[in-house]
């Protein structure tokens, strides 16, 4: 009896743990029956707010897209050509995202699929090239999808055509690649390190040049920077954008470790040389304390502006001890004949005659301005005569006369007391 009754309460407990599960299966068929719909309810509200012309671009670039994926090359090469002509005419016009990017997302892992499935070469570097700019939206940050296919891609294609956004992720996407490589080259010879490079060298060869000529002057130094290649900004660097370059290299010098500094100021400088800029050229000179460079930059300078830099060698007190630097210019740089120089000057502008503080006061003007005390300026004040004598040899002390302490008669000197005196 006690058998049976066990035999009942396990059979009991069978069938209702039976119950439970069938119970849960048909709810979890409920959830993913709603699930499902949910989903195809958003997708229809997805499509139902786009117009009707760019539900007709969708569904062309649907089209397109798994056309792209057909087993016939002729088929999927008239896909891939289409769809590069699609991006690259939406790229030309941003202002936000492109259609043609928006509506190709969910194409972008199949796309990716077909490319590994590709054989044909010419298929394959067109779909390279597209997913590379694909992958600069919907690539996962940091994998760098879009680098790597446009390595893989047409290496006959400039970047710039695919738009200026595109060749601004690729900088980002080339200065990561570089750092990742250049910690990989530890266990490299020089061979292989060559060849490592090489390829990211190429594309930055092909970018540098575009952004210096579409005022993206800042980018292409700092992607130069990057890959440690600033001594190749010179020959890119021309008349109409080396201002730019060097204003921005120059700030940028400010802010560098050593000797990162020094390397942007010695290509500024010869940026200012290449494009005859010689007296900028002598300023970095100067910065950088190197006299070799001083002299190569004077001696490659034409008679007029020689002088011109000597007055400013002598300016921070350096003269060249080169023997192709005539006398008369050391003379210059030694500040030998300062005052003299000086003179002439004051002469050419006519401001050698004396003038007495009241010239620079401008007082008569005080005097006649409404409201005023009325104190006439007869009335002797130490403290105002010790003023005026700072104020007369500091304006007229260049010119070796005045017309204060050189007058005896008027004994300026005794209008003062002994402070004054003193002073």
């Amino acid at each position: 009896m006690v058998s049976e009754g066990t035999d009942a309460k396990k059979d009991a407990d069978v069938a209702a743990k039976s119950k439970a599960a069938a119970d849960d299966t048909n709810k979890d068929a409920k959830k993913g029956t709603k699930d499902a719909k949910g989903k195809s309810k958003d997708k229809d509200a997805a499509t139902s707010d786009l117009s009707e012309e760019d539900q007709i671009k969708k569904e062309q670039l649907d089209l397109l897209a798994e056309r792209a994926r057909d087993s016939d090359p002729g088929v999927q090469k008239l896909a891939l050509e289409t769809i590069r002509t699609e991006i690259r005419t939406a790229t030309s016009s941003m202002t936000s995202v492109p259609k043609p990017l928006k509506f190709l997302r969910e194409h972008y892992v199949p796309l990716k699929n077909a490319y590994q499935a590709t054989t044909v070469h010419e298929n394959k570097v067109l779909l390279a090239d597209i997913l590379s700019v694909l992958a600069m939206t919907m690539a996962e940050s940091g994998s760098r999808e879009s680098l790597h296919f446009k390595l893989e891609g047409s290496t006959d294609a400039p970047p710039d055509s695919w738009g200026h956004e595109y060749v601004r992720s690729l900088c980002g996407e080339i200065g990561q690649e570089y750092a990742f490589r250049l910690e990989a080259e530890n266990t490299m010879n020089d061979e292989d390190k060559t060849k490592t490079m090489s390829d990211l060298m190429d594309l930055v060869k092909q970018i540098v040049p575009f952004l210096l000529s579409n005022n993206a002057q800042p980018e292409a130094v700092d992607l130069l920077m990057e890959v440690d290649s600033m001594f190749m900004l010179s020959h890119y660097v021309d008349h109409t954008n080396f201002e730019r370059v060097c204003l921005y290299l120059l700030t940028c010098a400010a802010y560098l470790p050593e000797p990162e500094d020094r390397e942007a100021l010695e290509e500024a400088c010869k940026i200012y040389l290449k494009c005859d800029k010689p007296t900028q050229a002598m300023r970095i000179a100067l910065k950088l304390n190197q006299q070799d460079l001083m002299e190569k930059i004077f001696l490659q300078s034409p008679p007029a502006i020689q002088k011109q830099l000597a007055f400013d060698l002598a300016r921070q007190n350096t003269v060249l001890t080169s023997s192709e630097v005539d006398e008369p210019l050391k003379e210059i740089m030694s500040n030998a004949k300062l005052s003299h120089f000086y003179l002439t000057l004051a002469k050419d502008l006519q401001v050698t005659e004396p003038k007495l503080p009241e010239d620079i006061y401008k007082s008569h003007l005080v005097e006649m301005r409404p409201g005023s005390s009325g104190l006439s300026s007869n009335v002797d004040s130490a403290r105002q005569n010790l003023a005026s004598t700072f104020v007369n040899a500091f304006v007229n002390m260049g010119f070796g006369e005045d017309k204060l302490m050189s007058d005896e008669e008027a004994k300026w000197i005794y209008r003062n007391k002994e402070h004054g005196m003193m002073s």
